[in-house]
């Protein structure tokens, strides 16, 4: 059968086409790539294996929901373990390498704030869960706080202590970084505001084992309560301390110390009198979201999720709903981000100011009597 011209035509232009319709076809098929910078290992990995668990769970549930408007999202990690210097790396290395559309960064403030800076260079929106203030403080348009800031931490912590506690001569111990002492300092200026000015303030080192000195020095001058601004590790070591002296007064710690990977180096002997001010009460008898992410955590990683965790799944959740409304422009989604107002999580509803701070609610909790396992007190609004 003799071709036509017309005929030719169209073979010529269909074999034109279909290194593009199958170069098309491969980039809507590549995952659009997320950046993560998590400490995976050395001492900050208590919170930070976390993190690394829910941003996994987090992208599986996304990409089995159908990704990103068809396209499949993949996280790529970078450890930065504890130090600042590393984290930043851990930071170039992806934003040069993966080049991601998105970032999450860990919840250890002293290495957000190191971060930043790099952040401000490559204008990429990212979320991080470190509390304290000095980061939001920055100015960093590209930044979106997960979790409450320490203001907001300290202020709950203060309200347990007058409210709940009656605290009439309050003490404050904490780790000294821009996290302990932000916080301690935003805690003592509430107490005094209120006219209960505190007994004395204590700080020590993020390697420091041996916290007898400060605790001794508080009870010394009769505190009634004491406030503790901790990390996980330091924060459990604290808390057996503290008993080990024979401390009968009550002690309110920051939630770092109530994660599930601390309470693993606690006994109850070591969580009594002790009330901790958390993120967000993880209850799975309360049924819907928050039990279904909790039993499905728990199956898949043999472990027990914690709320900073929790924080990084919405966190995930939310990105997700902005990439699908808006694309992965990044100042596009940076707007997005900055305008969302009472986006329900399973965790928090999520309100950002124009410092990019989202969250602003706290739970109360202390142990059962005897056991480890912590009951619900009240809920803390702070605006």
């Amino acid at each position: 059968m003799r071709m036509t011209r017309k005929d030719f035509l169209k073979s010529m232009l269909a074999a034109t086409a279909l290194p593009f319709i199958g170069s098309a076809r491969a980039q809507q098929a590549d995952p659009i790539l997320i950046g993560a910078t998590v400490p995976i290992t050395g001492p900050l990995s208590l919170t930070g294996k976390q993190y690394f668990n829910s941003l996994t769970m987090a992208e599986e549930d996304i990409n089995k929901a159908g990704g990103i408007n068809g396209r499949n999202i993949k996280i790529v990690f970078e450890d930065t373990q504890a130090s600042n210097g590393t984290a930043v790396n851990a930071f170039v290395k992806l934003a040069q390498e993966t080049k991601p559309a998105f970032f999450f960064l860990s919840s250890y403030s002293t290495q957000n704030l190191a971060i930043a800076p790099e952040l401000s260079k490559v204008q990429i929106p990212a979320m991080y869960a470190g509390g304290a203030d000095a980061v939001a403080d920055g100015g960093n348009e590209w930044m979106f706080r997960i979790r409450p800031s320490d203001s907001v931490s300290a202020a709950g912590m203060v309200q347990c202590a007058m409210e709940v506690l009656k605290a009439k001569k309050p003490g404050i111990l904490y780790i000294q970084n821009d996290f302990g002492q932000g916080g301690a300092q935003t805690a003592a200026k509430r107490f005094d505001a209120a006219g209960i000015p505190v007994v004395g303030m204590e700080a020590y080192g993020q390697n420091d084992k041996d916290f007898s000195a400060q605790l001794l020095s508080l009870r010394g001058k009769d505190a009634d309560v004491i406030l503790i601004f901790n990390y996980p590790q330091d924060g459990a070591l604290v808390l057996r301390q503290a008993k080990l002296l024979g401390f009968k007064m009550p002690l309110v710690t920051s939630s770092a110390a109530l994660v599930p990977a601390a309470l693993q180096l606690l006994s109850p002997a070591d969580l009594e009198g002790v009330w901790g001010v958390v993120d967000t009460f993880m209850d799975s008898s309360v049924g819907g979201r928050m039990q279904d992410y909790v039993e499905r955590f728990k199956a898949k990683f043999g472990t027990d999720p914690d709320p900073y965790g929790l924080a990084y799944y919405d966190g995930a959740l939310l990105m997700a709903e902005g990439m699908r409304k808006v694309g992965t422009d990044p100042k596009a989604l940076r707007d997005w981000l900055a305008a969302v107002k009472d986006w329900r999580g399973i965790g928090h509803v999520y309100s950002y100011d124009a410092k990019g701070n989202g969250v602003r609610d706290l739970s109360v909790v202390k142990a059962k009597s005897g056991t480890k396992i912590l009951e619900f007190i009240q809920t803390v609004s702070l605006n």
